[in-house]
């Protein structure tokens, strides 16, 4: 984390345990893109050396926007350690998980479909073996038939 964060972070810190008020300003300040609250800006300018630079000289707009990007990553960091979320960050996780779900319950419903047709491949595979297990002893009974017949043939001549 940069000097200038901590430095400011800390300051506000000791302010906002003299007052609760100014802590919900400055949450409300950063939320409003470092408008609204004149104390936290002249603060802030103060910490980062803004203060010493000419608001219309072409300098103090890059080094407002390298300020304001150095300062919500670190308050991001920040809140980060302390186990916050950002919020943008935790809609992204409901929209994933939504969207997550749904493939979920999709794939559950392909599995059981799959699983349908796999179990009435198999019964029919099962009929299919029965009939020509069924064919195999009725062949077999025809032959051992016609056996038995030729064998009655044989000893009745022979009689």
């Amino acid at each position: 984390m940069d000097k200038h964060f901590l430095e400011f972070w800390g300051n506000s810190l000791l302010n906002a345990a003299q007052s609760q008020k100014q802590f919900e300003d400055m949450a409300a300040w950063v939320q409003q893109g470092f408008k609204g609250f004149e104390e936290m800006t002249t603060l802030f300018l103060k910490v980062y050396g803004l203060d010493n630079v000419t608001k219309d000289s072409p300098d103090y707009f890059k080094a407002w926007e390298k300020a304001e990007k150095e300062f919500r990553k670190s308050y991001n960091d920040y809140m980060s350690m302390l186990g916050f979320v950002a919020k943008n960050e935790h809609l992204d996780l409901v929209r994933k998980y939504e969207e997550l779900k749904e493939k979920f319950e999709s794939q559950e419903e392909t599995i059981r479909h799959l699983r349908l047709l796999l179990s009435e491949s198999q019964l029919k595979g099962q009929g299919e073996l029965a009939k020509q297990f069924e064919d195999i002893i009725r062949n077999q009974n025809n032959q051992f038939q016609s056996l038995v017949d030729k064998f009655t043939k044989v000893f009745k001549k022979s009689s």
